[in-house]
């Protein structure tokens, strides 16, 4: 019997908050086991504590303050609520194993944290309950930034973080056939921006595209914009898209045999 992959998604927007909109970060439930993909800030409003924090892994792709904004307040609430007897193990937090700009060192130096601290490097996988947890440094953002694949034989999925169109072929190689990308899509075409570090969303779309993914889902916004604009630009490409959206609920599960 197949199980559901849910994921809740809680930030959309980069590198600030405006309004109801945080930035990035997704909760994915599977059975008793939670996984946060990212800790942008204002996610923790989303959050229902201290039920989240039992079985809890956190998994910060980069040292860039808008994906780890609100991780303090989850560390202190582990603290918190262990001291009242509500939190009997600690909650993971898997880290970019090299430091940029004392990023980690301000992570690791909370004494106020009930929590484990693992390093991730290029290429490094681990198990956490029947899913399988790769990371890449997809090798195009300003700083190492580690693209995440959650893979089993019921579903799979890829959380780019922040990529740029450098290693594009790399990109698409990780990316290959998954159920589910969620993808940076920073930029529209509109912008005229000539950074290479992130993605407009047809770019986004081209990479579902050449990847042959099941569907995908469109992140990191300018918080500015209207997200219907990013919709329409990554579908010249590419047809089963959708755009995050703070609280929503997304299912992924393949039908048995």
């Amino acid at each position: 019997m197949s199980k559901e992959i849910t994921i809740k998604q809680l930030g959309s927007v980069s590198p600030y908050t405006k309004g109801d909109t945080n930035c990035p970060g997704f909760l994915i439930e599977y059975g008793d086991t939670k996984i946060l993909l990212d800790c942008g800030n204002g996610i923790t409003r989303l959050l229902k504590f201290p039920d989240v924090l039992d079985n809890l892994h956190i998994i910060i792709s980069h040292y860039h303050k808008d994906h780890f904004g609100d991780l303090g307040a989850i560390q202190y609430a582990s603290y918190v609520y262990h001291n009242l007897g509500l939190l009997n193990n600690k909650i993971k937090i898997y880290l970019p194993k090299n430091d940029f700009a004392s990023n980690k060192d301000s992570i690791l130096c909370n004494s106020e944290s009930y929590a484990e601290y693992i390093d991730v490097e290029d290429g490094d996988f681990i198990n956490i309950d029947d899913l399988k947890v790769s990371f890449s440094d997809n090798k195009s953002h300003t700083i190492e930034s580690f693209m995440v694949k959650l893979e089993n034989e019921d579903a799979s999925v890829v959380y780019t973080s922040d990529i740029g169109t450098t290693n594009f072929d790399e990109l698409i190689e990780f990316c290959k056939g998954v159920d589910l990308l969620i993808c940076e899509s920073s930029f529209l075409r509109k912008h005229n921006s000539n950074s290479k570090t992130h993605l407009t969303a047809y770019a986004a779309g081209s990479l579902a595209s050449r990847s042959q993914v099941g569907q995908l889902l469109l992140n990191h916004f300018w918080p500015e914009e209207d997200k219907s604009l990013y919709l329409d630009e990554a579908r010249e490409v590419f047809d089963n898209v959708s755009v995050s959206e703070e609280g929503k609920v997304l299912i992924l599960k393949r039908e048995d045999n």
